[in-house]
């Protein structure tokens, strides 16, 4: 029976093999039909730096050149394996513990999915190259630029930021190159307060941005709140205090070289600013006997929140000179004709006359004046002549400051004289006046 089955098995033996090697080549064939091996491409993948700290911790920074950390990869696998691929499976490394003396990266390719299935994975380059410098920083002022025009009558006030430095870092060679810190806001017909969140943009010293993709800032904007004030024009009032050295006075007014001035603050304190007092003891002529000049920095005497504004283009910052004129005292005495002095309230029921000589009206030796002493600053007195000065009696006031009534007799009376401006009698000027009942 053994042998019987034997012989069938091995008869034909030949064409039984070779029949099973067609089969199983028709299986492999069929197999490759149905899921050939290809090949698919994959653009712009991006390389992942691993292990960037390895370079940062020596303070060095890097940057890519020529964009070597984009890569197209190629794929070659079955088409099923293919299939189920997209380029978010696709990884593309380098690590940075490895890079060459030639600043290079070498790139390996993997796939997240099916990896182990695949024939291969190549890119259209091979390694990420590196320009590596020191890392440097910077801390610079932030300038805040104020552009446009308030509305009419405003200016713009303070300014003041949340912030007023930023500190930045990166390549050495591009921060060396940064000059300025700067944020803009714009006040174009503002006349309210602003608050405004700016961006800080970075220039070179030729005015030009400053952008590098490896270029940080500790902050990248700022809170500015700018100030919109109203303006206005009010009179500067001077004045004097004290008395100068005896024998000397002030020569006129003082001259100031400037009397009017344009400040700005709130509203609220503009409306109630109608002029700007420089106090008198600034002034003081107190003992003073040449002229002399003060200085005055109107900014010392401004009510809080009001600040001085310049006026087309000038320079003025609020320095200004009092020139004051102290002079001697000249004296001078005059003689009034009699005939100048007029008596008044004469009491009813009598006479008055002045009495030039020893008190008799009918001898006084030609003598008809009276003699007057004056004190002025010398060029008070020009045009000045004795019978232009004029004076005045009071008789009737002078029985009621001495309660009594009037009666015959001689009795010394204080003279009144109406002086020109700047020049003052130097002591009481008395004449003698008879005093006689009328004839019924």
């Amino acid at each position: 029976m053994i042998k019987k089955f034997l012989k069938k098995i091995t008869n034909n033996l030949g064409l039984k093999l070779l029949a099973v090697v067609v089969a199983v080549a028709l299986w492999l064939l069929v197999i490759n039909y149905d899921d050939p091996v290809i090949m698919n491409s994959y653009s712009g993948i991006q390389v992942e730096i691993l292990h960037p700290e390895a370079l940062t911790d020596q303070n060095k920074v890097y940057e890519v050149l020529d964009e070597t950390d984009v890569v197209d990869v190629t794929i070659e696998g079955k088409r099923s394996v293919i299939d189920s691929l997209n380029k978010e499976n696709i990884r593309a490394t380098a690590d940075m513990t490895q890079m060459t003396d030639v600043n290079t990266l070498t790139i390996d390719f993997s796939t997240n999915k099916n990896d182990n299935q695949l024939e291969s994975i190549v890119g259209d380059h091979s390694v990420v190259r590196l320009a590596i410098e020191n890392r440097k920083e910077k801390h610079l002022p932030i300038e805040v630029e104020v552009t446009g025009t308030p509305m009419e009558g405003y200016i713009v006030g303070d300014v003041t930021t949340n912030q007023n430095t930023v500190r930045i870092s990166g390549p050495e060679s591009v921060v060396d190159t940064i000059a300025s810190a700067k944020c803009n806001v714009s006040v174009s017909g503002r006349s309210s307060d602003i608050s405004s969140t700016a961006d800080i943009v970075l220039f070179d010293k030729n005015g030009n941005e400053v952008e590098h993709e490896n270029l940080t800032t500790n902050i990248s904007s700022i809170n500015v709140n700018i100030s919109i004030l109203e303006q206005k024009a009010v009179d500067i009032i001077y004045s004097m205090s004290g008395v100068p050295a005896e024998g000397y006075a002030v020569d006129g007014d003082l001259q100031a070289d400037r009397t009017a001035v344009v400040l700005a603050g709130r509203s609220s304190v503009m409306e109630t600013m109608n002029n700007l007092v420089i106090p008198s003891e600034v002034l003081s002529v107190d003992g003073k006997s040449e002229e002399f000049t003060v200085q005055i920095d109107i900014n010392d005497y401004l009510p809080s929140g009001v600040q001085l504004v310049s006026q087309d283009g000038s320079d003025f910052n609020g320095i200004v000179n009092v020139y004051i004129s102290i002079v001697p005292l000249v004296d001078k005495t005059f003689d009034v004709p009699v005939d100048n002095i007029t008596l008044l309230d004469v009491p009813e029921g009598y006479d008055a006359k002045i009495l030039t000589d020893g008190g008799d009206e009918d001898d006084d030796d030609g003598k008809g004046y009276v003699s007057l002493t004056t004190v002025a600053v010398e060029h008070y007195y020009d045009g000045v002549y004795p019978f232009g000065i004029k004076g005045e009696v009071d008789i009737d006031g002078y029985f009621q400051s001495a309660n009594t009534d009037p009666a015959e007799g001689i009795y010394r009376i204080k003279v009144d004289f109406a002086l020109p401006e700047g020049i003052s009698a130097r002591t009481v000027t008395y004449v003698d006046v008879r005093l006689t009942e009328k004839e019924n």
